[in-house]
């Protein structure tokens, strides 16, 4: 009996594996979905040759970007990328998951708080996320810039974690 005992406390004391619920594994075939969805959307905007033409434009504008010393040229050409950019994401054929475009240039990070703030200063109330499939960035490039924005008192927060949301200051 006293063997019983040890191993029901033995079971009582190791971790569970948890099963997923119902809600979970709705999320997941819905998470399923939408990458299906987007995945068939970017095929699509692939053989518009209007997208495929503001794809090579963002890409130019881009290298323009690495060469120019001129801050007033990179403002421009950031302005203009942000609204590119903007486009693509609207037709879904934004390049954020393209390998390539996730690793900018040296010259490009230099540029990324200035195209940060101008994208925060006409687009306020935006979380983290939306900012950065608009700048066809990640999160975690843009995340130490826009710190140091908020630090300097050009941006400021209003929520939490990822309801986070940036403005202007």
């Amino acid at each position: 009996m006293a063997k019983k005992k040890q191993a029901h406390k033995d079971e009582e004391s190791a971790p569970r594996s948890k099963r997923r619920g119902i809600d979970q594994r709705i999320a997941d075939l819905e998470a399923k979905i939408a990458a299906i969805k987007e995945r068939e959307a970017k095929k699509q905007a692939k053989a518009d040759p209007a997208l495929r033409h503001a794809s090579a434009a963002l890409r130019s504008i881009d290298k323009a970007l690495a060469a120019s010393k001129d801050t007033v040229t990179r403002q421009a050409l950031g302005e203009a990328r942000v609204t590119l950019s903007a486009c693509l994401t609207l037709n879904r054929a934004g390049s954020a998951g393209r390998r390539s475009e996730a690793r900018r240039s040296s010259a490009a990070l230099d540029n990324l708080p200035e195209v940060l703030l101008n994208y925060v200063r006409s687009n306020p109330g935006q979380r983290g996320e939306q900012i950065a499939a608009a700048l066809a960035t990640d999160t975690t490039a843009m995340r130490p810039v826009m710190k140091r924005l908020i630090e300097a008192g050009q941006v400021r927060t209003a929520g939490q974690r990822r309801g986070m949301t940036y403005s202007p200051a």
